[in-house]
């Protein structure tokens, strides 16, 4: 074929492509503004239901909304939709690998929360439990500091979760009446301490709780924990994500920036937790040393290699941008392997 003849077919497709396209209605700006995201879709252990993480536009709020909906496989045609969650403020849905919770952050306004939030406080993510068979959703962690990141034990026992490490009552008094209004920029960011916290536990402090106040005694010595957590470990880094081992015995977490200022690849690195004897005094074994930023962390089956994806920076050597790579690390020793090394373009999953 003459390069004349093929340029006049492309042309000829290209025309009636216009005049296609000519048909269609044009998308107008409210419909550009009014699209609905999925962050996040989770299926669930018995492969039956799957949680949905919706985001969109509310106008009336100036809030882009973010609802957790369920869908259910009957065995029909069509599955069944139902909306979990109408608080606008739900993300990050998880099941626990037994199917009877969904553990999901959420910066909903509680009535204390609405108190704080008068006096020009923003509201803190905190750790929420609904069941997929219905009911309300109900917090299993307090306090001051925002949930960063959670996982679940393999066994659903367990809730591991990461905030900033909180202060005791003396601790912030004495700050405030030193510094007052003045906003430190750099001096009082501190990183964050991981806790686990017993589920069963947790719903039955939630049960006797009822609408009661906690308990905000004048000790000083009393932390802003959660009740009933126990503290695992401590970062000198914002905890981005958390993954349990299969197996159980391992938790690993993947770091970022403690003021979210992209400044030093430091701050991004993968570590391991061993849950035998875990103490906050006993320092966390850094798996990866690079100049790389690491984000989206899994394990394998066997608990032997963490996966990880790196999209900036360079793991085999100096700082380089490249496409997306993937990448697992040997939990005991931690040597690195890349996946599809002679592929250059993009690993997105």
């Amino acid at each position: 074929m003459t390069t004349r003849n093929l340029t006049l077919i492309v042309l000829a497709a290209a025309i009636s492509a216009s005049a296609h396209a000519a048909d269609k209605p044009k998308l107008t700006l409210d419909e550009f503004f009014n699209y609905v995201d999925y962050p996040a879709i989770q299926i669930s252990p018995d492969g039956h239901a799957i949680v949905i993480e919706t985001e969109r536009a509310d106008w009336e709020q100036n809030i882009f909304r973010k609802d957790l909906w369920l869908y259910r496989d009957n065995g029909q045609a069509e599955g069944t939709l139902t909306q979990l969650t109408r608080s606008g403020h739900d993300s990050d849905p998880q099941w626990s690998p037994d199917g009877r919770w969904i553990a999901f952050l959420s910066e909903r306004k509680t009535p204390d929360k609405k108190e704080k939030h008068s006096t020009g406080e923003s509201d803190t993510a905190q750790l929420y439990l609904i069941s997929p068979n219905g009911g309300e959703a109900f917090p299993v962690t307090e306090g001051e500091e925002e949930v960063h990141a959670f996982a679940w034990s393999p066994d659903s026992r367990t809730l591991y979760f990461a905030t900033r490490a909180p202060w005791t009552k003396a601790q912030k008094d004495g700050y405030k009446k030193d510094w007052k209004d003045v906003s430190q920029y750099r001096a009082a960011e501190r990183g964050d301490m991981i806790f686990s916290l017993d589920v069963a536990d947790a719903i039955s402090r939630h049960t006797a709780a009822g609408s009661k106040a906690r308990d905000d005694s004048d000790d000083g010595k009393a932390s802003d924990a959660t009740p009933g957590s126990r503290p695992l470990a401590v970062s000198a880094w914002k905890v981005q994500q958390l993954k349990a081992s299969p197996d159980g015995r391992k938790l690993a977490f993947v770091t970022t920036s403690i003021s979210e200022r992209q400044e030093k690849v430091e701050e991004f690195e993968v570590f391991s937790v061993d849950l035998a004897g875990a103490s906050p005094d006993r320092p966390v074994r850094q798996l990866t040393h690079n100049q790389a930023v690491e984000d989206d962390i899994d394990w394998t089956n066997d608990s032997k290699h963490i996966f990880f994806q790196v999209g900036i920076g360079s793991v085999e050597g100096k700082y380089v941008d490249t496409q997306r790579r993937l990448y697992w690390l040997d939990a005991d020793s931690g040597a690195v392997q890349r996946w599809a090394a002679d592929f250059g373009g993009d690993v997105s999953r």
